[in-house]
């Protein structure tokens, strides 16, 4: 039992989910639920992260970032467009999920530096 913790505990939420059940069988609603979890995990840390980051700013450094944050999900949402025209494929509904999440922990990273 203690190996198989110490082997889970270099694997993220998002691999565990994307190896068990209907996911592991490539189910794509499965797998979507997989990324559409592991996003939602990001963007409940990037808000946390962020409220975080304000409060230790002054109030002309907390609105440089009101509005830095507001530019970062113009250009997030144009990084991680969501291509709903026919023949796009289902291959979107773990694409989309996936960039959002990438962009967000990147972004997460970034506010915890943010002075």
């Amino acid at each position: 039992m203690f190996i198989l913790a110490l082997a889970l505990a270099g694997v993220s939420t998002l691999d565990r989910c994307l190896a068990s059940g209907d996911a592991a069988r490539g189910v794509t609603d499965a797998m979507a639920a997989c990324y559409d979890a592991d996003y939602r995990r990001a963007d409940a840390e990037l808000n946390a992260t962020y409220r975080t980051t304000m409060r230790r700013l002054t109030p002309s450094r907390q609105a440089v970032l009101r509005v830095a944050q507001r530019q970062w999900i113009a250009r997030r949402d144009a990084a991680c467009p969501l291509d709903l025209s026919p023949g796009a494929g289902t291959i979107v509904r773990l694409d989309h999920p996936a960039c959002l999440s990438k962009q967000t922990v990147t972004r997460i990273a970034w506010l915890r530096r943010y002075r």
